[in-house]
């Protein structure tokens, strides 16, 4: 048995003082805290695993502050997000033979969305929208004002094809309450992330991925490919035109979408000996696409487009050189397909205001990036009857002083959007470590 406590906070903050009495502090945080509890029982042929788990949500989606008494910025912070969420699960592994096993489990997963809170009504049959707001529902403190559950289910196959071969098939399907909301033509992190609630379902996902696994040269190197694909339901996106920031009708201008992702990850590793190395190369997709019967919820004219987060090659490379016992060298090499974008590619006048055009949704992609570590690393004296072990380890990152763009953004000169590129740690950065194992 193992029992577990823990708590995560997670923050972010978007700062203006370049005008004094518009200054300004944006921040968006989520704090997490749960408790599980774990149970293994070993048979003679079985592998028994249950437990169960229960979670605690606070979401501040979003408060806009003054950072000091000079600023004229009107305090305001959205309404807090709370949730309970609670699950249930067993797994059970099974040696058939000395060449199949199988482990099989289902996760009953539930989660509560609780008061305080405010819930608009909106008129049955019309779109979501202020003009279709008939009422307003008040949840106290505590009160349940949305709630999910369902199954979460597994099933693995495992053929021991040989003594250094094997395959793999499995199935899982997972149930996600949190959901998050990307804007990719910003320049700033203004991710924001939102429960489920009385409105917003949880996203489900049904994934089927199999494998090969091979060891070489008497099992020196591991070899592996995987294949994937993946089915998404009730993800969410939002309409064209929405602000993600301090949006306190959110619900207003989500949009569900349905995903698909598929993918191919090969792995090739040594792990003994002096020179050790791994090369894992990853070429993976992830489509959405919007079904509605209102106009201003079709994105893309409903058409599958690339996500956020579609970068369909990825490769990283390591290879480590132990020079002595106390002193080892490595290098680690990234590159990855740039990030999907949105940009503005035309201009025109209405009323004479000059409005901007945007392409359709992803449509084009950030550069590659591509980055270059190394470190060395000295250890101590390493004598068994010491009581503890110093190491030290001198690193630079981004070694090439390559200016991978974080992001392209556009500003107005005139009547003309002109775009920058905006890198992030564009040079080779030093550091040292100190390590003391005890």
């Amino acid at each position: 048995m193992s029992l577990s406590l823990n708590n995560s906070n997670y923050r972010y903050n978007i700062s203006s003082q370049e005008l004094t009495p518009e200054s300004f502090s944006l921040s968006h945080r989520i704090n997490s805290t749960a408790l599980k509890a774990d149970f293994n029982w070993f048979l003679k042929t079985h592998e028994l695993n249950f437990g169960t788990e229960i979670n605690r949500y606070n979401v501040l989606p979003g408060s806009y502050l003054p950072p000091n008494d000079s600023s004229i910025v009107v305090p305001w912070s959205l309404e807090r997000e709370n949730a309970w969420d609670a699950a249930l699960y067993i797994d059970d592994k099974i040696s058939i033979t000395d060449f199949l096993s199988v482990s099989a489990g289902v996760r009953l997963s539930s989660f509560f969305a609780i008061g305080p809170s405010k819930v608009l009504n909106y008129t049955p049959g019309f779109q979501r929208s202020k003009s279709t707001i008939t009422d307003t529902l008040i949840f106290r403190k505590n009160e349940v004002s949305g709630k999910y559950a369902g199954p979460e289910l597994r099933l693995s196959l495992n053929f021991r094809i040989s003594r250094n071969s094997s395959f793999k098939v499995n199935y899982n399907r997972t149930r996600q309450y949190l959901h998050l909301l990307s804007n990719s033509t910003s320049i700033s992190p203004t991710d924001i992330w939102k429960l489920s609630d009385y409105y917003l379902k949880p996203q489900v996902g049904d994934q089927v991925g199999l494998g090969i696994y091979q060891m070489l040269l008497n099992s020196r190197i591991e070899t592996s490919a995987e294949m994937y694909f993946k089915k998404i339901t009730d993800m969410v996106d939002f309409k064209g035109g929405t602000d993600l920031v301090m949006n306190a009708n959110i619900i207003e201008d989500i949009v569900n979408v349905n995903a698909r992702a598929y993918g191919l990850e090969l792995m090739f590793k040594k792990s003994e000996g002096k020179f050790r190395y791994s090369l894992g190369y990853t070429y993976s997709r992830t489509f959405i696409r919007s079904r509605s019967n209102y106009s201003d919820e079709i994105i893309n004219s409903g058409k599958w487009f690339p996500s956020n987060f579609d970068k369909p090659n990825d490769l990283v490379a390591t290879f480590n050189y132990l020079i002595s016992r106390r002193f080892s060298f490595s290098t680690n090499y990234t590159y990855s397909t740039g990030r999907p974008k949105t940009f503005p590619v035309a201009t025109y006048i209405m009323y004479e205001n000059i409005l901007v055009h945007y392409s359709e949704r992803n449509k084009y992609r950030l550069p590659d990036y591509s980055r270059l570590d190394l470190s060395i690393k000295v250890s101590g004296n390493l004598k068994l009857k010491r009581l503890g072990r110093p190491n030290w380890t001198f690193s630079v990152y981004n070694l090439l002083g390559r200016q991978n763009v974080y992001s392209i953004y556009f500003l107005k000169d005139g009547d003309i959007y002109k775009g920058y590129k905006l890198s992030v740690f564009g040079q080779a950065i030093p550091s040292v470590t100190f390590n003391y194992e005890f």
